[in-house]
């Protein structure tokens, strides 16, 4: 029995809305926000990094009390992360660390794949920053 054209059509539009649901990024509403490192950094310990995404596309990598690296970033398919304009803390361009990464978020965890190294990140949260506070205000 051939395909009336309205079948047909409800077909097309069926495989259309799962191609772009399979082409949404995984991350939308999970990334962002201030995340620091669980395990040492290429020689920095546990804690000593926090990076932020925020909201309007841009991105921020702290560490040692200065900003590191700044940049703009946007969500690619599944896990996908694109960096662009990239610059290091005095506002000079990185052009070699634009580019594509891989992140993967599991509730507060996140796992950061680029070339050959994975870094695993945890969300900072409102408790976290308040009990950092409290711990600098008794000092």
């Amino acid at each position: 029995m051939p395909f009336s054209r309205r079948k047909l059509a409800f077909l097309s539009v069926c495989v259309l809305a799962l191609a772009c649901s399979a082409c949404s990024s995984s991350n939308k509403g999970k990334i962002e926000g201030a995340w620091v490192n669980s395990d040492s950094i290429e020689g920095a310990p546990a804690g000593a990094i926090t990076v932020e995404f925020n909201s309007d596309g841009t991105f921020a990598m702290k560490g040692l009390g200065m900003t590191l690296i700044t940049a703009k970033y946007s969500l690619g398919m599944g896990d996908t992360v694109s960096f662009t304009d990239v610059k290091d803390g005095k506002g000079q361009a990185q052009d070699k660390l634009k580019g594509k990464v891989k992140i993967k978020i599991d509730g507060d965890n996140m796992t950061w794949t680029e070339d050959k190294a994975t870094y695993k990140l945890k969300r900072v949260t409102k408790d976290a920053k308040t009990d950092k506070q409290d711990k600098n205000d008794t000092k």
